[in-house]
């Protein structure tokens, strides 16, 4: 690949224990690929100091490359490029962390790097670090008071805030859960991220093949008619060419029904991702305002906007549709003179 997905992830000190770095080896090992074909350019990437895995699904493979803030992003070759992609800041969630882990800490984080241009805007997660359950779930307010600060300075800022249990039971669970947290959600963002440097999966070579199944199928069967009909109803060149055509065009529309069926499965699929984080959105304003921690006006903003959105994405989706059908319905057999408000 000639192009490497860059994401921030920090802080990484020398004094930080095991927080940043096992969260980035962990992420990077999650997605180490054995595969033959990445061998070669895993081995230069660890040559080079470089924590780069491949992401790869059905639709496209990407290169990202997981970098300290304000580290040095050599490429493997002189010819390769990098864009900025993404950011992970992660701190302790303990209560006892120290001040250069602590949540409060991030803030010189986020602004140095926002003045670095190091700011993807991509990914942008903001990861609390501990090993069993989150010191905030205990049900006190004061724990709820500071979950709500925290969701809404990343909101502020663009973040996704996600709290991950770092423990081996932790990261091994809630990968087959359909609402993902913790590590598992970590995971899940990555995968279904669009980066820049993604290279689309090519679908020429499997058309181009059943094109010329197609027109080996069309000539065998104008062949053989020609053989079967010879003595009783001959047929001429152009007949049977234009019957090879016709077994050609037809398997070429199959393929492009095919392919547009694809596309709209694709295009579904991002749509229910992006889904996922608006209802998430919406959940943490939900929160926040049930624990006074967002003004009224705040509230019907981001309850707006979120709302918006929303809307968009059911109409990506095609709901809308099925709802102005629905209200048609509904408004046809209300009795005369009876309007709905």
């Amino acid at each position: 690949m000639s192009c490497h997905s860059i994401v921030r992830i920090g802080p990484l000190n020398s004094n930080d224990g095991c927080y940043t770095a096992l969260l980035r080896s962990s992420i990077t090992n999650y997605f180490t690929t054995s595969s033959s074909s990445n061998e070669d350019d895993d081995d230069d990437a660890e040559k080079n100091g470089l924590h780069r895995v491949v992401i790869s699904n059905r639709h496209f493979d990407a290169s990202v490359v997981f970098a300290g803030l304000n580290e040095s992003t050599n490429v493997i070759t002189p010819s390769e490029s990098t864009v900025e992609d993404g950011i992970i800041l992660v701190f302790d969630s303990s209560p006892s962390a120290s001040q250069d882990m602590c949540f409060d800490s991030l803030n010189k984080l986020h602004e140095s790097a926002e003045k670095s241009n190091d700011l993807g805007d991509l990914l942008r997660l903001c990861v609390g670090v501990c090993f069993g359950p989150s010191p905030l779930a205990d049900g006190t307010k004061a724990s709820e008071e500071e979950y709500s600060r925290r969701v809404l300075w990343c909101l502020d800022r663009g973040y996704e805030y996600v709290e991950a249990d770092m423990s081996p039971m932790g990261m091994d669970s809630g990968h087959n859960d359909r609402d993902k947290e913790g590590f598992a959600r970590i995971i899940e963002a990555v995968s279904s991220c669009m980066w820049s440097s993604r290279v689309m999966k090519k679908r020429a070579a499997v058309a181009t093949t059943k094109a010329a199944a197609a027109v080996n199928t069309g000539n065998e069967n104008a062949t053989a008619n020609a053989d079967t009909t010879t003595s009783s109803n001959p047929k001429s060149d152009a007949e049977r060419e234009k019957s090879a055509v016709a077994s050609l065009v037809q398997g070429v529309d199959q393929d492009n029904e095919s392919r547009n069926k694809t596309d709209e499965i694709k295009q579904q699929e991002m749509a229910f991702h992006e889904l996922e984080r608006v209802i998430a959105d919406a959940k943490n304003i939900r929160e926040s305002s049930q624990n006074d921690s967002m003004s009224d006006e705040e509230r019907r903003k981001r309850a707006g906007d979120t709302a918006l959105r929303m809307m968009e994405l059911f109409d990506k989706l095609g709901f809308g549709d099925d709802e102005e059908d629905s209200d048609e319905t509904e408004t046809s057999s209300l009795p005369d003179g009876v309007e709905l408000e």
